[in-house]
């Protein structure tokens, strides 16, 4: 007896549920591939970092320049005879630059260590610049500080030779007097002082 082939609808139906589970696999391999890559086929990018900048402290800024009254109040003579025309001293600080407070006149070179005019600031002060303006520039001068009228004091500044202004930079130094101190004299021999102008700061 020769065997005989299956029936027709058995193959088709072997055929369709091998078709099937194909095209199960095939979807089950598409979902997982789309599940690895995002909904949009890219790849899946990784959360954004966000660094937040830190902001450089505050500049400290160095205080504003506070004016310090003076007043002129007599002159330091003591390698002389003790005066200096001390009675003017007002005179370089009155806020009349016409007017000023002027040395001795010297004719013969200046034997002198200095000569000094005197400035009261009412209380002890520390003085960061003094500026003194001159209708006789060319005399050498230093700002001096101490807490008596009539001395000792100590050196604040450099010595300069002045000009029709001049900026003396002072040192840390507190005291209630405030001098300027002059070592030379310029070609006619007198030293003036015209106004004086002291502050603190800046």
């Amino acid at each position: 007896m020769t065997g005989q082939s299956p029936p027709r609808s058995s193959k088709a139906a072997s055929r369709f549920l091998a078709a099937a589970g194909l095209v199960a696999l095939l979807g089950g391999m598409a979902f997982i591939v789309m599940g690895e890559t995002g909904d949009d086929g890219g790849t899946t990018a990784a959360p954004a970092t966000t660094t937040t900048a830190t902001a450089p402290p505050p500049v400290k800024k160095p205080p504003a320049a506070t004016r310090i009254v003076v007043t002129g109040v007599g002159a330091y003579d003591p390698e002389g005879d003790q005066s200096e025309n001390g009675g003017d001293a007002r005179l370089a600080t009155d806020g009349n630059a016409s007017t000023a407070w002027k040395t001795e006149h010297y004719r013969t070179t200046f034997r002198k260590s200095g000569v000094g005019l005197v400035l009261d600031a009412g209380r002890p002060v520390k003085a960061s610049r003094v500026v003194v303006t001159t209708e006789t520039p060319g005399y050498a001068a230093q700002v001096q500080v101490g807490n008596s009228p009539t001395g000792p004091f100590s050196a604040a500044s450099g010595s300069k030779t002045t000009t029709a202004r001049t900026t003396f930079a002072l040192k840390p130094r507190r005291g209630r007097y405030v001098v300027v101190w002059i070592t030379s004299m310029p070609a006619d021999g007198v030293a003036a002082v015209n106004e004086v102008r002291v502050t603190a700061g800046g």
